[in-house]
């Protein structure tokens, strides 16, 4: 039988072992096979082109192929069951759309995944078919209570970001416009292209062109500021919902448990390159803010942007999948 100092000296030893293993490991990364980067959405909207903007800046540093994957489904909780499955060794990443809540055990940060890096902020626009006559939100919601079954929204999803902020504006207005979910923005953005649904709530970015081309009327934004590339478009808070300020956000994630030292050069990598001018351009264009800064930042930011969501759905009693 061990005594009590054998196992404590085997404990020791072990746990000598595994950080041995996870320093020679940090070492060497990246070398041998490619990096796998999950998106856990379409390939449309924001976050994939800058996955892929910054994955390919990402790939030249770091000498090393990385493989960009479209992984969408389940709000995106097939991505993060992927990466919490993956080994922790920095060959896997996740780009993580959100906010986005669970009300089944999915892996998120914290539970499952560490962070890496928050990529950008970005506003949310609620905007609409220009083959409607309504010229401004106050026309909308006049409209909608007139005629509430001729108005319906489209959102990313189920509990998604722009799912929860219809359903708070329609609380505070006293509308009951239609929540019509899809599979990720881009399906949302062409029902509303063609007028098949008469209101998108989505990320700014893809919605500007759109905009500027004359397809869609935008009719506000959903945080504070008003935006340089559409300055003519009010905020909510401006129309009299003060109360409202909400993004959606683009962040990155590892298996929990990968070395703190491929983490931080994961971190320092593409924090940097968030700095750079095409990025800088990219994200501008994009309607967002570059955010960056460390890993325990956008462990923080994940974690407070996650109970203030949260705090939402309950009072709006929104059903998570």
């Amino acid at each position: 039988m061990l005594s009590r100092r054998s196992i404590l000296g085997v404990v020791a030893a072990t746990a000598a072992a595994r950080a041995t293993s996870a320093v020679a490991q940090a070492d060497t990364w990246p070398r041998g096979r490619p990096i796998r980067w999950l998106v856990g959405v379409p390939p449309a909207g924001s976050a994939d082109p800058l996955t892929r903007a910054i994955a390919d800046q990402l790939s030249k540093r770091l000498n090393q192929s990385i493989v960009v994957e479209n992984r969408s489904g389940a709000s995106q909780a097939i991505a993060a069951r992927e990466t919490a499955n993956a080994e922790p060794d920095g060959y896997t990443l996740f780009t993580i759309s959100g906010p986005v809540l669970y009300a089944n055990p999915t892996p998120i940060i914290g539970k499952g995944l560490d962070p890496v890096i928050q990529i950008v902020n970005q506003p949310m626009i609620i905007a609409g078919t220009v083959k409607r006559p309504t010229q401004s939100l106050s026309d909308v919601f006049a409209a909608a209570k007139a005629k509430p079954d001729e108005w319906s929204f489209a959102s990313a999803g189920v509990a998604s970001s722009h799912h929860i902020a219809g359903e708070w504006l329609n609380s505070l207005a006293g509308t009951k416009i239609q929540h019509v979910p899809y599979r990720g923005g881009g399906a949302a953005m062409t029902d509303a292209i063609s007028g098949q649904v008469p209101l998108i709530i989505i990320g700014a970015g893809p919605a500007i062109p759109q905009i500027e081309a004359g397809i869609l009327r935008a009719y506000a934004l959903t945080t504070k500021n008003r935006l340089s590339s559409l300055p003519n478009v009010p905020t909510l808070s401006e129309l009299g919902f003060p109360q409202v300020d909400l993004s959606q956000w683009f962040g990155v994630a590892v298996r929990s448990g990968t070395p703190k030292a491929i983490v931080q050069r994961l971190n320092t990598e593409i924090d940097d390159i968030l700095r750079t001018p095409p990025l800088q351009d990219m994200v501008a264009k994009l309607g967002a803010e570059a955010v960056g800064g460390s890993a325990e930042q956008w462990g923080r930011v994940f974690a407070t942007d996650l109970e203030k969501w949260m705090s939402l759905v309950q009072k709006l009693n929104i059903p998570l999948q």
